[in-house]
């Protein structure tokens, strides 16, 4: 059998099982699901939004990175002259979710305007799975006039709220009031920390590393004070987290990429990468796993860790993340027009094989 034949058997058969756990819902999906390494990552379809959550310990459930009791919290907006658009909410732009080779996109559409968002799975220095999300917006001018455009990030954080330490930098240890940095007082990373992990686990966002775009400030403050604001938003050190009576210690961060001159048909992009914390950052340049070296190991450590797995449910995440890896590697291996090597072909049907069996045991209550 040619190596092209033996791609897409093991492709169907991954797709099957997929199916069979339960990745793949039937009928019109309202979420994109995608997981990669340690990471979880939904695109919510119909109100354009994104859930990011992270494994932490081997066989554990999934912690939110960011305030998952309503995705909506999260918000991209763009500002086109004086008129601001938030996406998933307005009425003006048309929206479509996709699922592409290295992940997901959002695409929205107007009659002057075009943004899309693109999401890929990126490892740290040190890393041999994804513990990370290469975020890159693209902002087009689809009329015939000139626009002026920029673009605004708001994260609901939440894993700090309950500690001494709401957030922090390479520069700064603790950040506890309203905070606007820019210019040469950007740090490389910000970090929303879990509480009370030593670790320290949390969301780390980075702000200048290579292939990030670097924004041109970052706001520290309440979620509702910055969700309300028009656009901008001017600090004060007098202030912290809260805005009574509405809401109490409800932290968030909002990146500001400044409008910029759009000719027609010109366009602009913004970089972003976030992940689960590591000291050595993360940069935009890595490669996804999914074309990655790391496959053979992706595969490995998904496999050990469902054998391995205290409970059903944990032992399932573990084998979706064996599937996604191989799915994504046959993906990588077609798009390119080529074939993956005979060592890869053997550990894909091999996996295929012992995970044909687990499943049986799920089936039968072991």
């Amino acid at each position: 059998m040619s190596a092209q034949k033996r791609l897409l058997r093991v492709a169907a058969s991954a797709v099957i099982l997929c199916a069979a756990l339960g990745l793949l819902p039937a009928g019109h999906a309202s979420a994109l699901d995608l997981s990669e390494g340690i990471m979880r990552l939904t695109l919510h379809q119909g109100i354009g939004r994104f859930s990011l959550a992270c494994v932490k310990d081997p066989g554990g459930a999934p912690i939110p990175l960011l305030a998952a009791q309503d995705p909506r919290t999260t918000t991209l907006s763009i500002v086109v002259g004086t008129k601001i658009y938030r996406m998933g909410e307005s009425g003006d732009f048309s929206e479509a979710v996709q699922k592409t080779p290295l992940g997901g996109r959002f695409v929205w559409t107007s009659s002057f305007l075009s943004v899309t968002e693109d999401f890929s799975f990126v490892a740290s220095p040190g890393s041999a799975t994804a513990d990370g999300v290469r975020i890159d917006i693209t902002v087009r001018n689809a009329s015939k006039e000139n626009l002026k455009a920029g673009l605004r990030y708001l994260f609901d954080t939440y894993l700090g709220e309950s500690g001494l330490v709401p957030f922090s930098t390479d520069r700064q240890p603790t950040i506890k009031r309203e905070t606007t940095l820019a210019g040469k007082d950007l740090p490389a990373w910000w970090l929303s920390p879990l509480a009370g992990d030593a670790g320290p686990f949390g969301l780390q966002i980075m702000a200048s590393a290579p292939g990030v775009t670097p924004p041109d400030r970052i706001v520290f403050a309440n979620w509702k004070r910055l969700s309300d604001a028009a656009w901008s938003y001017d600090t004060s050190a007098a202030r912290d987290f809260s805005l009574k009576p509405y809401s109490l210690n409800d932290s968030a961060v909002c990146q500001y990429y400044d409008p910029r001159a759009l000719v027609p048909g010109g366009q602009f992009s913004a970089t972003l990468v976030m992940g689960r914390f590591n000291p050595s950052g993360f940069s935009a340049n890595a490669a996804s796993l999914k074309a990655s070296s790391n496959f053979a190991s992706a595969v490995q450590q998904s496999l050990d860790a469902g054998k391995a797995a205290r409970s059903a449910p944990a032992a399932i995440r573990s084998d979706i993340e064996a599937l996604n890896a191989i799915l994504a590697r046959v993906d990588a291996a077609l798009a390119a027009g080529g074939g993956a090597t005979d060592d890869e072909l053997a550990l894909m049907e091999s996996a295929i094989t012992d995970l044909k069996a687990r499943l049986a045991a799920y089936g039968s209550g072991k």
